[in-house]
């Protein structure tokens, strides 16, 4: 089975310049907890609602006026719509992430696909359920430290293999942090 078969393809997005308050109704509106972060069309990240909380509410950041691409996550791991399912459940698995956007050659936003999805379509059981409590080691490993920067290599059937990790990291948390108020994405205009 493909990721195709199992994505949503009417995926919510938000631009690097919105405001968190504006991303936080998106994710309300979309009943997501997860919106792939757009600048000039091509997925540049990732805002979770746990971004949200810990890297924004948590450092006093006003919603108002704080923007997403001061507070998402850059260099997310990405799955394409050809891949096996089997793949994806995988890469959920190794980086600890139960939602993995999906994307075209050109890093365009064509869906998302959630453990969930491919849990209920795996091939077999048992990779479902250590997919998942690959996911779930997660929350047990309480705080995170901060990580390296990402690259991506050749690898996979598209072209890409997602970013390495270091153990007790997730992917979505992978790119190097910047300080609050430091911008990571490009202002528009």
């Amino acid at each position: 089975m493909r990721i195709a078969d199992v994505m949503v393809r009417d995926v919510a997005t938000i631009d690097a310049s919105a405001t968190l308050a504006e991303a936080a109704r998106r994710m309300a509106e979309a009943n997501v907890g997860v919106l792939p972060v757009i600048q000039e069309g091509v997925v540049r990240g990732v805002l979770t609602d746990r971004d949200l909380v810990v890297r924004a509410i948590a450092r006093d950041a006003d919603p108002r006026t704080a923007r997403v691409g001061d507070c998402a996550t850059v260099e997310p791991v990405f799955a394409q719509a050809d891949w096996d399912a089997d793949e994806a459940l995988e890469l959920m698995a190794q980086h600890q992430i139960g939602r993995l956007p999906v994307v075209d050659d050109d890093d365009r936003p064509v869906g998302m696909v959630t453990l969930s999805s491919l849990a209920l379509r795996a091939r077999q059981d048992d990779e479902a359920l250590s997919a998942a409590k690959e996911v779930a080691r997660r929350s047990a490993k309480g705080g995170r430290a901060p990580m390296a920067g990402t690259a991506r290599s050749a690898a996979r059937p598209s072209g890409r293999r997602p970013a390495q990790k270091p153990a007790g990291g997730r992917s979505h948390r992978a790119a190097t942090r910047t300080e609050p108020g430091k911008r990571r994405f490009k202002r528009a205009g």
